[in-house]
């Protein structure tokens, strides 16, 4: 699954849970279903913040050498 892909789903659940149209045991496998895609958005997004910052010092680096 993607970034996009589990941002889509989870805005899909959201919008089931906030209908309130879903019974309780619906409403949970949901919340659960939820919270797993959470945290692997939650993980792929502090990788990829880690890497920017890497990147962006390594530039900084880089520029300070050239002058």
């Amino acid at each position: 699954m993607t970034f996009e892909e589990g941002n889509k789903e989870l805005d899909d659940i959201i919008e089931k849970l906030e209908s309130g149209k879903v019974g309780l045991k619906e409403g949970t496998k949901l919340f659960e279903r939820g919270s797993e895609i959470s945290e692997a958005l939650y993980k792929e997004f502090n990788e990829s913040k880690g890497k920017i910052f890497v990147i962006r010092d390594n530039l900084e680096k880089l520029m300070g050498s050239e002058e």
